[in-house]
């Protein structure tokens, strides 16, 4: 699997250096995670002077922003391109096997998106990109009720959570302590889809 691409910078020229810029720390955030990040390194990667990013976006916060905002739009197609059925709990396990593929092809983008320190939700494009992002899972979540429902948003929450923790400890590369070794790579590709059936079987009529 490969991690967040992003295309070759040849040089910027007046009118793209922002997007010069985001796409530099998206390039930290992909080999350094984000404890590599500074400006003073998206601002050599593209090329630039080092008070250039500060000028564009204010601070650290105001580009790492810009690349959540990436980051959600990547999770939204990745999360969109899954074909819905007419069965809720084989759409429920794809959508989640899509959910955690994309954290572990997109580490960076996705440990920051989350990242309420790092990047500003009051930005109304950050509210607006997760919503559009997520709205489609939600609705899967919520297509089924159950025999113990509580209501759609405790459902939402319930799965939510079962879902991103899995991405978390496969990013954290805890599946080979529990399953004999298998890579983070295996695990996705040869283990989740077994468990995701079992956790959710077509006759299932419960989370």
């Amino acid at each position: 699997m490969q991690d967040d691409a992003s295309p070759a910078k040849a040089g910027y020229h007046h009118g793209n250096l922002k997007a010069a810029l985001i796409t530099a720390a998206d390039e930290i955030l992909r080999d350094k995670g984000i404890e590599g990040f500074s400006l003073r390194e998206a601002a050599r990667r593209a090329g630039v002077s080092v008070g250039a990013p500060a000028h564009h976006f204010g601070s650290a916060n105001g580009l790492l922003t810009e690349v959540a905002l990436l980051g959600y739009g990547s999770l939204g197609a990745a999360l969109n391109a899954v074909a819905i059925t007419e069965d809720p709990q084989e759409d429920l396990r794809a959508l989640a096997l899509a959910y955690v593929t994309f954290a572990l092809d997109h580490p960076g983008r996705f440990r920051l998106m989350f990242r309420a320190d790092l990047v500003n939700r009051e930005d109304p494009r950050y509210a607006e990109s997760s919503t559009r992002a997520l709205s489609g899972f939600a609705a899967a979540i919520t297509r089924k009720p159950t025999s113990t429902e509580s209501g759609p948003m405790a459902r939402i929450f319930l799965v939510w959570s079962l879902v991103h923790g899995m991405a978390n400890l496969v990013l954290d590369d805890k599946a080979k302590y529990l399953f004999g070794g298998a890579s983070p790579d295996a695990f996705v590709r040869q283990v989740l889809p077994d468990i995701l059936a079992r956790a959710w079987p077509s006759d299932a009529t419960d989370v």
